[in-house]
C-alpha cells in the first residue's frame, strides 16, 4: 500500500508507514518505507530517524541522500555535508553517488559558496555512468548553478539541450461568444426599420387637415366677372388684368374690319370646311 501511494499521495503513504512502523518497528524495510514517506511528505525530522534506523537494522549504508538533503532541509548545512561525506564508496552505486552530488552541490549553492557547488556536479557529470534521467537532472543543477553565477547564456544553452528550454509565450486569443439574436429582438429591429417616418411628417399631416377653407369657399361662389375684377385690382403695376371673352372677341371684330375682312368670313369659312369634312366622312 505504502508503496503504491509513494508516487501519488505520499501524505496518505506516510500515514500508513506510521502506522506499520508503530507495529513492526524492528523491522528495517518498514523503517526503511516510513522514513521515504516522511521525506516525500516533507516531514523530514521522522524522515532522519527512520532512514538511520532502517541503515541500524539493515547493517546497509542506505540512503544517504536523503539524509543530507533532510538536513539541507532543517538548516543544519555542516551536518548535511557530513552525512554526504560518511557515505561508503564501496556500498553506494552510480545513482546513489549522483543523488548525493546533487544535494551537496544544492548545500554549496545555500551556503553562498556557487563556485563549488559548480565544481562538485561537474565532477559527477565527468563520473557517471549511468541512466539518461538521471544524467539530465546532473545536467539541470549544473544549468542552476551557472545561472547562479551570472552565466545565463550558458545555462540556457544547457536547458535547450536537455529539453528545459522556457516555453515561448503565446499570444493571448480572445474568444467572444457570439448569440443568436432571439425573436423578439430580430422583430423589434424589423419593426424599427419598417416605421420610420420623418419628424415633420405627422405634423403636416395635421396642419393640411386644419387648413382653412373659407377662401377656396368665396372662390367657388364668387362671380366669374367679380373674380376677374379682383384679379385686375391685385395684378401688379404694369401687367394688365386678365379679359373677359366677349371683350377678347369684340377686339378680335375691330381688328378684322380695320384689314377690311367682314367680320363674319371666318365663322363663314369655318362653316363650309366643317360641311365638307362632314361629306367626306359619309363617303
Amino acid at each position: 500500500m505504502v508503496q503504491r501511494l509513494l508516487d501519488t499521495d505520499p501524505a496518505a503513504a506516510y500515514e500508513h508507514a506510521r502506522y506499520a512502523a508503530s507495529h513492526a518497528g524492528r523491522i528495517a524495510v518498514v523503517r526503511e518505507a516510513a522514513g521515504i514517506a516522511a521525506y516525500l511528505s516533507e516531514h523530514f525530522s521522522d524522515a532522519l530517524r527512520d532512514i538511520r534506523a532502517a541503515r541500524r537494522l539493515s547493517g546497509l549504508d542506505l540512503h544517504r541522500a536523503i539524509e543530507a538533503d533532510c538536513e539541507r532541509a532543517l538548516g543544519r548545512y555542516n551536518q548535511a555535508l557530513k552525512a554526504a561525506a560518511e557515505a561508503d564508496p564501496k556500498q553506494l552505486d552510480d545513482v546513489e553517488e549522483a543523488e548525493i552530488a546533487m544535494v551537496v552541490s544544492g548545500v554549496r549553492h545555500e551556503m553562498g559558496q556557487d563556485e563549488l557547488g559548480l565544481v562538485v556536479v561537474e565532477d559527477a557529470i565527468r563520473l557517471f555512468r549511468g541512466d539518461r534521467e538521471t544524467l539530465r537532472r546532473l545536467h539541470s543543477v549544473r544549468a542552476d548553478r551557472l545561472e547562479n553565477l551570472g552565466r545565463g547564456q550558458e545555462a540556457d544553452a544547457i536547458r535547450e539541450r536537455i529539453g528545459e528550454a522556457p516555453e515561448t509565450a503565446e499570444p493571448d486569443v480572445e474568444v467572444y461568444d457570439v448569440e443568436e439574436e432571439s425573436e423578439e429582438e430580430r422583430a423589434a429591429q424589423a419593426a424599427a426599420t419598417d416605421e420610420p417616418e420623418s419628424a415633420d411628417g405627422p405634423e403636416q399631416e395635421e396642419s393640411l387637415a386644419e387648413a382653412p377653407t373659407d377662401d377656396i369657399d368665396a372662390t367657388e361662389d364668387s362671380d366669374p366677372g367679380d373674380v376677374v375684377d379682383r384679379a385686375s385690382e391685385c395684378a401688379p403695376e404694369g401687367l394688365s388684368a386678365p379679359r373677359g371673352a366677349d371683350a377678347i372677341e369684340d377686339e378680335l371684330i375691330e381688328h378684322l374690319q380695320s384689314h377690311g375682312i367682314p367680320a363674319d368670313a371666318g365663322t363663314d369659312a369655318a362653316q363650309d370646311s366643317d360641311g365638307a369634312h362632314g361629306e367626306e366622312a359619309q363617303a
